[in-house]
């Protein structure tokens, strides 16, 4: 039905001849600045939308530059010395207090991305306003110049040019972050401000039609005769829907309903808009990148996903102690994952959670037995459904099909002195299968420089921890006591005997397999800022940090290391390199 409003004949670009133009009804100027850069409607996709895209790739490419020496210098082993941080030191401190660095505003419970994306996404706002706003006239001075407004020529390639990157942000095999080595789940913030951006500049390419038309007297007729105006509209209103009920207030309570609604929200939008630019000059090349960048990432999952799961791996369901549960599936060799790795999981027989996926994190290392765990804390939605068809049984069998692995750390752990693990609640889910490769790669004097791991956990009881005491005992007894030390803060449930009152290692029993046998227990919340400031100060050599659990940890954990890694960059830190790596919830 659409090439009903296209205009024909179909071709893959428009004619860049100029025509229509009554150039006895202009001046000589006015005759020369229609044909000039910046100004000319024919050469405007190369000049708005190219520039557009050249902005966004030397983005990545800088973003991809530093990686690069970011990975080369991780690589390089270094002894702990006790001269200050050097030059190269202070300037990568810098550069990691951006990463680092978070906002809170408490009045509306909202916590910020680090302060790199923030500077990320006020940069390519202000570039976009910039290449909108900066030439002159928005309007064309005499009528026989055109009928598009030069300010709603140039809006109009800018949103298109934004599309691909906007739409490949959002994307789980994500292209922009295998170049960058960021996972995809860290990119979504950029994904959801481009399309805000998109949207702007979208009104900015409307309303001076309107306006125009309206001066010109032209309204009426043009909605009734030109496909132009009512499929910008088509456009412009599932775009709208899109980017108003994507905001966190109306996305996180209802999130497996958004999801549904915004792919067919995003359907007809991209249909309304591919209609509505007709082949324009180089409009429908972009159409194209959006095609091959997602078509390909989204064949890669599905082709992935069956030739790790086929028509679905066996697994069971069960309770654990402390409203969590247990997903066990039976992996095939093939599935390879690393610790601190995620995957999406569907769910074959439960009914409509078939027609959704669902991202864990995976709490086991691959091991003789090869099976992936899945540790989740029940709550509403899908795990809330797994924790009632498991009601009354030890355990429940299910078959899953398994898209990934993703994430994970872009460094091995191995390669720094001190390795600090701090988790809230399931997020040990991530942080345990981290220890345990640090463990055997201890047992196997795997060229480790570690030489202290500390690991802290903040449950609201010692049930909830129940789960991770084999795991931690294990540990325990791989690395030794002298170099591991681990502790569980309990917040809500008293805590008996001498563990209330301190935080020294408890002795592990070789056989033993209760929380107390692997580790201290200590009543209260930790103080994590308090515990890196120590780590900072007493390490002479590499410090990682690695974080999983809720946005008030986060926030802690993130802007002790930000204060950390000022102190190197001025040049009076004892340590000389501190590098942190969070995992949220969700995204």
């Amino acid at each position: 039905m659409g090439l009903i409003w296209l205009k024909h004949p179909v071709l893959w670009h428009s004619s860049r001849v100029p025509s229509g133009y009554d150039y006895t009804m202009m001046t000589s100027e006015q005759q020369t600045m229609i044909v000039t850069k910046w100004h000319n409607w024919y050469t405007a996709d190369w000049d708005y939308g190219q520039t557009t895209l050249a902005f966004f790739c030397a983005g990545i490419a800088t973003i991809f530059f530093f990686k690069v020496v970011a990975h080369l210098r991780g690589r390089k082993v270094t002894s702990p010395s006790p001269t200050s941080p050097g030059t190269l030191d202070r300037v990568v401190a810098a550069c990691r207090y951006a990463t680092s660095r978070q906002f809170h505003i408490r009045t509306f419970h909202w916590y910020s991305p680090p302060l790199a994306a923030v500077i990320g996404v006020c940069g390519i706002f202000i570039f976009l306003m910039a290449l909108m706003l900066a030439v002159r006239p928005y309007y064309w001075p005499n009528d026989a110049m055109g009928h598009s407004p030069p300010i709603a020529t140039r809006a109009g390639w800018i949103s298109i040019a934004i599309m691909p990157f906007m739409i490949v942000f959002a994307t789980k095999v994500n292209f922009i972050g295998l170049i960058t080595g960021t996972s995809h789940e860290k990119l979504q913030v950029f994904h959801r401000w481009t399309a805000v951006f998109m949207y702007i500049t979208s009104l900015v390419h409307t309303f001076p039609f309107i306006i125009n038309s309206i001066r010109m007297r032209e309204m009426e007729a043009v909605w009734s005769t030109s496909p132009w105006y009512w499929t910008g509209v088509a456009a412009l209103v599932p775009q709208t829907y899109l980017v108003a009920l994507s905001w966190g207030i109306f996305r996180n309570p209802y999130y497996e309903v958004f999801k549904k609604l915004h792919f067919i929200a995003a359907g007809i939008f991209m249909a309304a808009l591919f209609i509505h630019v007709n082949f324009r000059l180089t409009s429908w090349d972009y159409f194209w990148a959006v095609v091959g960048l997602y078509g390909t990432s989204w064949l890669t999952r599905v082709l992935r996903t069956h030739y790790n799961s086929g028509v679905g791996l066996p697994a069971t369901i069960e309770h654990l102690p402390g409203n969590m549960i247990k997903v066990r599936v039976e992996a095939p060799r093939r599935l390879r994952w690393s610790p601190g790795q995620h995957v999406f999981v569907r769910f074959v027989d439960l009914g409509l959670h078939f027609f959704s996926s669902h991202p864990f994190t995976v709490a086991s290392i691959p091991a003789d037995g090869h099976s992936l765990d899945l540790v989740l804390r029940v709550k509403k939605g899908i795990t809330e459904k797994l924790a009632n068809v498991a009601i009354g049984k030890a355990s429940r069998s299910t078959r899953v099909l398994i898209d990934g692995p993703y994430g994970g750390l872009p460094f091995d752990l191995k390669n720094f002195h001190t390795v600090y693990l701090f988790a809230g609640g399931s997020g040990a889910s991530f942080t345990v299968p981290l220890l345990l490769d640090l463990a055997r790669k201890f047992e196997s004097k795997d060229h480790s420089i570690c030489t202290r791991v500390e690991f802290v956990l903040a449950v609201k009881d010692k049930d909830s921890a129940a789960w991770l005491s084999r795991d931690l005992v294990s540990a325990r007894q791989q690395i030794g006591d002298e170099r591991l030390n681990v502790r569980i803060h309990t917040t809500e449930a008293e805590v008996t005997g001498d563990a209330a009152s301190s935080s020294d290692d408890v002795k592990t029993s070789t056989t033993g397999g209760d929380i107390e046998d692997a580790s201290a227990t200590v009543l209260g919340r930790p103080d994590l800022p308090q515990i890196i400031h120590n780590a900072s100060k007493a390490s002479k050599g590499k410090v990682a940090i690695v974080a999983c659990g809720p946005e008030s940890l986060l926030y802690d954990v993130r802007n002790a290391v930000s204060e950390c890694q000022l102190a190197i960059a001025d040049g009076y830190g004892t340590c000389k390199d501190i590098y942190l790596h969070t995992e949220n919830f969700g995204w």
